[in-house]
């Protein structure tokens, strides 16, 4: 006994038809838009893009049409043959009709006009949303925000002085300004000098940008220029600051077992008075550093006065 055939494939075999697109097109079309097509030649898209998994619930037809103006235009239909109707329609429609945009862009500069219809043949009233924003808790917020165009924080538009006045943010958006600046320690001087009450902010909140910009810092530049670093740091930032800076950061690499914690905590926390030895020795990550500094070619000796462990300690995590 032969198979029934399923009314989406009757659906897509009428509507793959020349003639049987034009007429429904002409009648169904907004004139609007209807007016800028010309619609003597449809081309079927050969491509799908519902989901695997709901293509038992849908199936879809693209036409690719011609504006007069010899541009190209897509009218994307999406038959719900469901005996309810799907409250997030609307958003399917969206995405959809952004993996056809996704798809366009490939080989173009511009997107195609594109033209979401549903045509339902359910046995329920259609109910669903009609459009995205009914989706959202707040409609019209949801519309302003995402159809108008997207802010734009453009830092090199502002100047520095600007910036400055952002108080404890500027902080960021200076150094992000400046960033691409090759010297890196006349960036530290500049911006120290502009930012000397907002570090005290920084510090009440944990050296929140400080601690990263050193970080980013520390990355960037030669060892050799590290101590003219220190110094510009000694020169704006007071004792106590950049104790608490350097074992902050220091206490973070070590957590994450990077060597580099090492090398930070105890070069530069040794010269500016920090006890870092023995806070090292303590710090939760002080084994996976021995291990980093065993493959970096230190001594047995000098892993154990960095890291606290003992040279016993150190062979036994070195034979395990």
């Amino acid at each position: 006994m032969p198979k029934k055939p399923k009314h989406d494939q009757l659906f897509k075999r009428i509507m793959g038809n020349e003639i049987a697109a034009q007429e429904f097109l002409e009648y169904y079309l907004p004139s609007n838009f209807k007016e800028k097509l010309d619609l003597s030649k449809i081309k079927v898209e050969k491509e799908s893009y519902i989901e695997e998994s709901l293509r038992r619930k849908y199936s879809d037809i693209v036409y690719s049409v011609s504006t007069k103006n010899k541009e190209t235009a897509f009218i994307y239909i999406l038959l719900d043959h469901q005996s309810t109707s799907d409250y997030w329609m609307a958003l399917r429609l969206w995405k959809y009709t952004l993996l056809l945009c996704e798809r366009h862009k490939k080989n173009n500069d511009k997107l195609p006009l594109i033209y979401p219809m549903i045509m339902y043949n359910g046995v329920e009233e259609y109910s669903a949303p009609r459009n995205i924003w009914e989706l959202f808790t707040d409609p019209m917020q949801a519309k302003e925000l995402m159809v108008s165009d997207y802010q734009l924080v453009d830092l090199q538009s502002m100047s520095d002085d600007e910036i400055v006045q952002q108080k404890h943010l500027g902080m960021m958006s200076y150094v992000m300004k400046h960033i691409h600046q090759r010297d890196m320690l006349k960036l530290w001087e500049e911006f120290l000098r502009r930012f000397k009450l907002e570090v005290l902010i920084d510090k009440e909140n944990g050296y929140i940008y400080l601690e990263s910009f050193l970080w980013y810092t520390d990355a960037k530049l030669p060892e050799e220029q590290q101590s003219e670093l220190e110094q510009v740091l000694a020169k704006y930032l007071s004792e106590e600051e950049q104790v608490n800076i350097m074992r902050t950061i220091a206490q973070k690499y070590i957590e994450e077992g990077e060597f580099r914690g090492i090398q930070i905590g105890e070069a530069r926390g040794i010269q500016i008075g920090e006890t870092r030895g023995m806070q090292i020795g303590e710090a939760k990550g002080k084994y996976e550093v021995a291990k980093n500094m065993f493959s970096n070619n230190y001594s047995i000796p000098e892993i154990s006065r960095i890291t606290g462990l003992s040279i016993q300690e150190i062979n036994n995590l070195l034979k395990s």
